[in-house]
């Protein structure tokens, strides 16, 4: 008996005798549909509606004309006129709505179907629950993925290692945020081989395709190791979930951020988890504050790789394995290593300690050690990531979220700006305050250049030498993209096309992940976007086209 079947016969001996309600997975689903009538890990539920009636919700790659029906043992099924057994072809089912009797209910089922062309992952938990994830992120689970590509084809059929929700503020949405960990790196949609994988969504974005033209735009200007992405249906526990965006996972990686990783040449070294080492530091924020572990060993070469997340909020230095809060208060999360060595967290905080100094001074110069920012950190990662975040008008441009990695010296000594993450909150999408949403909700203001005078990239703009470079990128490189993303010029690029091309992909999807996920009117108390997909695609293409107007008069007249 293979791991797969091992895993559906525990399963099903865990479910024996609970009761089910149609859609959800207390018990195992009273009826469903699969490529061969048995409940498979990609087998697809019918859902049971808040108010009334069924929806089935079908990925747009799928062909039901190789699909059956399946029913649970004692559970009469009727689908529209016809009594339905086990491995009757589902060639019946199609987009509409029809009569449906399922055991001692009855109702109307509506029957929706997703844009073609988008992949389908089917995540299946070993408890058939997602209670347990659900509740805190650091909780994971065991489990089953099936990912079909664009054209219905399985890439991948076998074991999840865990999945998880990931995310701060996405843990209170209802509709979360995953990752998932095969028990093997592998290459999925083309992206590289891996073992973690995330997905988004995109529940604050109404129009779906933020994060979507932001990651396309970071790689096309030149920002190395944007997250590969692709929007595609989630299924957990045979019930949909919604239009998601499968994306790789930032992280230290040869197919993500290919930089030296230091956190397995430690590990390497130690005969302990690098976690049981004792703990060092401080356990709350404090300007020139740090946290560690009394690793013993540390490899010949710690100058690399790291990569480190740049944070305002003092609530993420105690959160975190290991921190550094700046002399001006910014918090600097080591997401890898995880676990650091009081040796790692020296070199790492000392090289971003250096950098504040040398941004924060007016002549762009370390005091300490006399080297100018551009010495410190690579100064066109730096332009072209303040640009993203601006362009955006990305509500946590100055606080969350924004990454910087270090390669070993013998790469580069130099500090560099990125990878690009999390765009939810953009374009207008929201604001948390009136007071704020005066600055971050108007098209024509430099909402990130003008933030925190502590903050990194309003330092960096009140730098002369940083403007010129920023307004000949925008020039010669950046300008010509954002006109593509309007539909001003026609893309002869891959992978970066217009809003409006964007939009017919995901219109579907879009459509069915709406009826899964209904939304209050605005996205939070101050952000008004639309309470249509098409009218929030036309607030994001208007709010884009003020940002371009502005930008360009802001950075073009600099040529």
């Amino acid at each position: 008996m293979n791991r797969r079947a091992r895993f559906f016969l525990a399963l099903a001996c865990a479910l024996l005798g609970c009761l089910m309600a149609a859609g959800a997975f207390a018990g195992g689903p009273d009826a469903w549909i699969s490529p061969d009538g048995t409940l498979t890990a990609d087998a697809i539920t019918f859902s049971k509606n808040e108010g009334k009636g069924y929806t089935l919700y079908l990925p747009g790659n799928l062909d039901t004309k190789n699909m059956q029906f399946g029913v649970a043992d004692g559970v009469s099924f009727t689908y529209g006129s016809r009594n339905i057994k086990t491995g009757d072809s589902a060639e019946i089912v199609k987009v509409g709505t029809v009569q449906f009797r399922l055991g001692k209910e009855k109702g109307s089922l509506t029957v929706m179907r997703g844009s073609a062309g988008l992949p389908a992952v089917y995540v299946t938990t070993e408890s058939g629950s997602l209670k347990k994830i659900e509740a805190k992120k650091e909780n994971r689970e065991p489990g089953l993925l099936v990912l079909r590509g664009p054209d219905g084809e399985v890439q991948y059929d076998g074991a999840l290692e865990h999945v998880k929700c990931r995310g701060n503020s996405s843990m209170t949405f209802k509709k979360k945020n995953y990752q998932i960990k095969l028990e093997k790196s592998t290459n999925l949609l083309g992206m590289g081989k891996a073992k973690k994988w995330i997905l988004t969504g995109n529940y604050r974005d109404k129009s779906y395709l933020r994060n979507q033209i932001m990651l396309d735009l970071a790689a096309d200007i030149g920002l190395k190791y944007t997250p590969e992405h692709m929007p595609a249906e989630l299924y957990i526990n045979h019930e949909y979930r919604g239009l998601y965006l499968f994306s790789e996972k930032v992280e230290i990686d040869k197919d993500r951020v290919a930089i030296a990783n230091l956190e397995s040449a430690t590990k390497k070294l130690n005969e302990k988890e690098l976690s049981e080492y004792k703990f060092t530091g401080r356990k709350k924020s404090s300007p020139g504050s740090s946290k560690a572990y009394d690793i013993p060993a540390d490899p010949e070469d710690i100058t690399g790789g790291y990569l480190v997340e740049y944070e305002s909020y003092p609530a993420r230095y105690r959160q975190e394995a290991s921190a550094y809060t700046t002399k001006k208060g910014s918090i600097i999360v080591v997401k890898s290593p995880e676990y650091v060595s009081v040796a790692q967290m020296k070199y790492i905080s000392s090289l971003c300690q250096s950098f504040e100094n040398a941004v924060m001074a007016k002549d762009g110069k370390d005091p300490g050690s006399g080297k100018h920012y551009t010495e410190i950190a690579d100064a066109e990662s730096l332009a072209l990531k303040y640009m993203i975040e601006e362009i955006s008008e990305n509500y946590d441009g100055n606080s969350s979220s924004q990454y910087f990695y270090k390669p070993a010296d013998s790469v580069s000594e130099k500090l560099y700006a990125g990878p690009v993450w999390d765009y939810d909150s953009t374009f207008g999408a929201y604001a948390s305050n009136q007071r704020n949403a005066k600055y971050v909700l108007n098209p024509a203001y430099l909402w990130i250049a003008k933030g925190d005078w502590n903050a990194w990239y309003p330092a960096l703009y009140r730098h002369e030498d940083f403007r010129a470079l920023v307004a000949e990128l925008w020039n010669g490189r950046v300008k010509e993209d954002v006109e593509i993303l309007l539909g001003l010029r026609e893309s002869e690029k891959e992978g970066l096309q217009s809003i409006d091309r964007w939009q017919k992909a995901i219109e579907s999807s879009a459509a069915m992940d709406r009826v899964r996920w209904p939304r209050p009117a605005n996205s939070s108390t101050v952000a008004q976007t639309g309470n249509t997909f098409e009218a929030n695609i036309k607030f994001l293409k208007d709010y884009l086209k003020q940002r371009y107007d502005f930008l360009n008069e802001t950075w073009g007249s600099e040529k």
